[in-house]
């Protein structure tokens, strides 16, 4: 048991080393932010009122098409 936490343990760290690792932690963080905004968008009642007003106007839209000619 101890063989795999070294490993997964050096693993982990070879990674934080790398370039690569940087770029792949950088986005994670703009992905979290940006995750983060959505959930307070739609937490509040200024979101709520807009998710309304998009979804409503989508309706509407889709209410509108003809589709008889389809």
């Amino acid at each position: 048991m101890a063989q795999i936490l070294f490993l997964v343990r050096d693993r982990v760290l070879s990674l934080l080393k790398s370039e690569r690792a940087q770029d792949t932690f950088e986005y994670v963080l703009i992905i979290g932010g940006v995750t983060v905004a959505v959930i307070l968008a739609i937490a509040t009642p200024v979101g709520a009122t807009l998710i309304d007003a998009v979804v409503g106007g989508t309706c509407d839209a889709i209410n509108g098409v003809d589709c008889s000619g389809l």
